[in-house]
């Protein structure tokens, strides 16, 4: 090889060698190496059990097709025979590769329990079990449709809790919840939701129980379910409207525009935005907006008509007033069978509107029966606008 070509090839070897150095430090990363001595380790602080086996050896499990391998081991609690497993899992973290433990010891409990029969799984209690990268998760369902079901669910919870700590499982990590089977949940194929709990079996107190009441009336408020309302005292429903997480609707002093105005609100705009000062807003009693920030529902624009004195003719399920434009709107739960939408996938689709005259106006989403604030003021004439807290994102 001439001078010059060497000169040349050992050049680009030094150009390049950097970058592969780079490339293995990031492929390594923060990664350690655990062998059946650390699972076990890991496994008896986990459990607080000393006589349990660790498989010899792990099962690859590969994430995706461009995942990493991850290590799955197999621990057996040589006492009962239960197993469960330990999942060496690798993952990229921004800009290295890292591993962590992970495991289904609490969902592996709860399944042996109900093998052995300890468990009462009466009728209205559902399990949902489902695996990922060789780790199984239970987690309990249960619906209710009235606030003296929604007790018998959570005195049936609370039963899973006694058992697991009487056979010596405490703090039991598995995942409940506990749904509002309400009036308007399935009428169309999306399903709308509200009124549900989440939480675990393991910590289940009367704490719990009286937050699935208040998501329970939340939902009859946002939705105005005035046949769950009137089992509620005025007091119970004053303390949810003004709840620190509830979206409340307002309209300004002098009937003007608020600083959000401009367009649907977003969450934080609340009585700290633009100019507009708390004072000047004049908050209505007895009604909030969609918990997750859906809208004002069709049952709640109702009684904000009633509330303003408007001629409207109905009840918060179905009813009609006189648009400003002297057209007759007619709104109702029960219409909900307009076709003609396309999903994504382009399957036809059915969801709700309301009438103007003698047309039917689909909903801005086919399966919404919420108005922003904006459709508010055009079809009524009336400025209403939405005090949204802020709320932290859940991990």
């Amino acid at each position: 090889m001439k001078d010059s070509a060497f000169r040349d090839y050992y050049k680009r070897i030094l150009a390049v060698l950097p970058l592969v150095v780079i490339l293995s430090i990031l492929l390594s990363g923060c990664v350690k190496k655990y062998y059946q001595s650390d699972i076990k380790s890991y496994a008896k602080k986990l459990t607080g059990r000393s006589n349990l086996s660790v498989s010899e050896g792990y099962v690859e499990i590969q994430e995706d097709e461009e995942g990493y391998l991850d290590h799955l081991w197999t621990v057996t609690d040589d006492d009962t025979g239960m197993e469960f497993h330990i999942l060496d899992d690798y993952y990229w973290a921004l800009e290295e590769v890292e591993n962590r433990l992970l495991d289904d010891y609490d969902s592996s409990v709860f399944l042996w329990l109900l093998e052995q029969r300890k468990f009462p799984m009466t009728q209205g209690l559902y399990l949902r079990k489902s695996e990922e990268s060789g780790l199984v998760n239970a987690e309990v369902i249960c619906g209710f449709s009235d606030e003296k079901s929604m007790r018998a669910l959570y005195e049936q919870l609370r039963s899973l809790r006694e058992v697991a700590e009487k056979e010596g499982f405490e703090n039991l990590k598995v995942r409940y919840t506990v749904q509002y089977d309400h009036f308007l949940r399935n009428v169309i194929e999306y399903e709308a939701e509200g009124g549900d709990t989440t939480g675990e079996i393991g910590n289940l107190d009367e704490d719990d129980y009286a937050l699935m009441r208040k998501n329970f009336l939340a939902c009859a408020l946002d939705y105005r379910f005035d046949q769950v309302l009137q089992n509620f005292t005025d007091e119970e429903i004053f303390e949810v409207v003004h709840a620190p997480d509830s979206v409340r609707i307002y309209k300004t002093a002098d009937g003007g525009s608020a600083p959000e105005a401009a367009g649907r609100e977003t969450p934080g705009s609340g009585a700290t935005a633009g100019q507009q000062s708390a004072e000047d807003r004049i908050y209505y009693e007895g009604v909030i907006g969609n918990p997750k920030y859906a809208g004002i529902s069709f049952g709640t624009l109702y009684e904000l008509l009633r509330q303003e004195g408007r001629q409207v003719s109905g009840n918060a399920w179905h009813y009609t007033f006189t648009s400003p434009e002297g057209d007759l709107i007619e709104i109702s739960y029960d219409f909900n069978d307009l076709s003609g939408y396309n999903d994504r996938d382009g399957k036809l689709r059915k969801g709700y509107y309301y009438m103007r005259g003698d047309k039917k106006v689909r909903m801005k989403n086919y399966y919404d029966n919420h108005f922003d604030t904006s459709e508010i003021a055009r079809l009524t004439g009336l400025k209403v606008y939405e005090d949204r807290p802020y709320i932290v994102p859940e991990d």
